[in-house]
This record gives structure tokens, sequence and C-alpha cells, in this order.
């Protein structure tokens, strides 16, 4: 039987989607390994046969270069217990993990690693160009949580798409099957890392206190928009900071129209799928999304997707938005979502065969 080995960057809770390899080996009855760098200090509970935990405090405040270097290292750790390991395949997840150890992938498991790309990691930058082109080419096979990022990744290499749909935190959840009834206040929710401050301050203030709608905010750092709220006096709010990752079903629930607002000032947000897309297929449900980015080409096409530039929060924002939800067709929404689950299921299921071939054969 294989020894497989789970390498990441950042903290379990940030893997998003890791089950969609983790239930694979279960089904198969493999063993797996992980090897992670803890930033915050946490002892995060995780299915596996061995967990090799480096901690390594990063806060937020820190100055990037002291970042950097925190982060670089975890590379001595890690590779030794690789090495020691004698891994028949190592699955990289995070885009910190693929620029920290590339080379010495490409090195020491060429064919023998797969890599998993959700984010800009200076991918379109000139001077990690050979870095990036070598560990691609010499991996297994890649996959992209969007297709938008084929814009900047290395051209020889493949790239498999998989979608941020969590089945198995979603399952059982009670969807949408209606738009919210008319006198009843429509809740627009955040659900997740909550940040992007000053832009949902600005929703805030347009929003307050106005009896059509409720904001919602689910997830750690939540209670800092609550401080404004209460700051301002405005009561059409709910919070609720951090809350385990099973629990995301039962928030989803809470809410009428997903906050998607992220901007689009990087190519990170300019061209990613947020989990808060699938999140809104899934819960049958309208989303909030900046103009110029993939992720609102996406939503729009599956008929959910609300456009917001920065400078269109203002004071007339609340009515152009309840119109626009009155106007909705349920039914039509939901036949276009019920589409694009589809579509992502059968791409999701051609990544498990490939994947199957490397670790289960």
């Amino acid at each position: 039987m294989k020894k497989i080995a789970i390498l990441s960057g950042v903290n379990i809770k940030h893997m998003t989607l890791i089950s969609l390899y983790t239930d694979l080996l279960k089904r198969h009855g493999i063993e797996y390994d992980i090897i992670y760098m803890d930033k915050y200090g946490e002892d995060e509970p995780f299915d596996c046969a061995h967990k090799y935990r480096y901690t390594c405090i990063v806060k937020q405040d820190m100055p990037k270069p002291v970042k950097e270097l925190k982060y670089m290292s975890f590379l001595p750790y890690a590779k030794r217990k690789l090495l020691e390991g004698k891994y028949d395949f190592v699955i990289v997840w995070n885009d910190v993990a693929i620029f920290q150890f590339g080379p010495f992938l490409a090195r020491h498991f060429k064919g023998r690693y797969c890599l998993n790309v959700r984010d800009n990691m200076r991918y379109d930058d000139p001077l990690f160009a050979w870095r990036y082109r070598r560990c691609f080419a010499n991996a297994a096979f890649n996959t992209t949580s969007s297709r938008g990022y084929l814009a900047f990744l290395p051209q020889n290499a493949e790239f498999l798409p998989i979608h941020s749909l969590n089945l198995a935190v979603l399952e059982g959840m009670r969807v949408h099957t209606s738009l919210r009834r008319e006198g009843e206040p429509i809740r627009i929710g955040f659900v997740g890392y909550v940040r992007f401050y000053e832009r949902n301050r600005k929703l805030l203030d347009a929003f307050a206190n106005d009896p059509r709608f409720e904001l919602h905010y689910y997830g750690k750092n939540a209670s800092v928009l609550q401080a404004y709220a209460e700051e301002k006096g405005i009561e059409n709010t709910c919070f609720h900071d951090s809350f385990p990752v099973e629990d995301t079903a039962k928030y989803l629930e809470k809410i009428d129209v997903m906050n998607n607002l992220y901007g689009n000032d990087t190519a990170n947000v300019r061209l990613a799928i947020s989990i808060k897309t699938y999140h809104a297929l899934y819960a049958r449900i309208p989303i909030l999304v900046c103009p110029d980015t993939y992720n609102a080409e996406y939503a729009e096409e599956a008929g959910v997707g609300f456009e917001i530039a920065d400078e269109q929060i203002d004071q007339s924002l609340p009515d152009r938005f309840y119109r626009w939800y009155r106007g909705m067709s349920f039914e039509r929404m939901d036949a276009a979502c019920r589409l694009f689950l589809q579509r992502a299921q059968e791409d999701n299921q051609k990544f498990v065969q490939i994947a199957e071939k490397h670790l289960a054969s």
C-alpha cells in the first residue's frame, strides 16, 4: 500500500476542500500523514495516521519580511519529515506550500506529487517563472480552483479544474425553496473569515436600520464589524464570531443573499471563484459580486449575481437591490443553480478518476 503525505503551508481550517483527497484515500483504505505549519498555535483535529505540526505564530500586524521569514522557517522541518517518511506520493495543498517546496519536490519527488492552485502566489512574477515551470511540469498532475488562473499559470503544464463544492459540509442543509416573502427582511450574509472592513462598514452605513434588510456577519473577526454597528447605532444586524467548519450549513440557512464583495484590485480577487459562490448555488440564493471579476462572470451566468462597485455603495443601493431582488424568478435561479452544480460535480469526478490512478493504484 502506498504511503501518502499531505503537505500544507497553512492551518487545517484553511485547507478548503482537502476532503476531495481524504475521502478518496479513505474509500480505498489508504492511510495518510499530514505535515503542516500552524500559525495560530491551535492543535486542530485531523483524521490521519500521523500529524506533524510545526508551530510558528504569524500575526496579521507583523511586517511582511518578518512574516515571510517565519513561513520559510517551516522548510527545514517539513523537508526532513518528507525524506524521513519515504513517502510514495505527496499532496501539496495551498499555494504557499507550492512556492516554498516547488524546487525540492521537483528534485526529490519527481512525478510523485500533485499541486493544487487556489490563489495567485506570484505566479505572474517573471522572477519566479523558472521556479514554477519546473515544479508544475514535474508534478504527476495539477489542479486549479478557477479557470481564470490559467491566464498566468505556466503553459508547459496541464491543470484540472476542481470546484470548491464541499458536499460533506453542506449535506443535510435546508436549501431555499423560494425568495424571501414580502414584509420579511432580506438577510444579506457574509459567512466565513470576515475581512474587507472598510467596504463592509460602507455597506452597513448604506443599509443602516432599513427595515427591508438585515446584514449578517458570521465568522472570525465578525466582532470588528459588530463594534462598528454598535457605535453607529445600526440595529438591523446579526453577528457571530468564529465557528467550526461543520457548522457552515447552519449559518447558510440563516441568510437569503450572499455577500461576496471582495473588490477587484488584485489578480487574486479578479480571477478567483470564491467558495461563497458555490455556497450560494447550493443554497439557491443570489450573491453580491464586484464588477470586472471572473467570479462575477460565473455568478451572473448562473443567474445569481448582482454587481456592486465600491462607488455604488451609497444610500441609493438598498432601493436598487430591492427592485432587482423582487424582480427575480426563483424557478429560473433554481434551474440555473442545478445546472452549474451538475457541471461542477462532473469536473470534480474527472479529477477523482485521475487522482485515483496516482494514489490508489
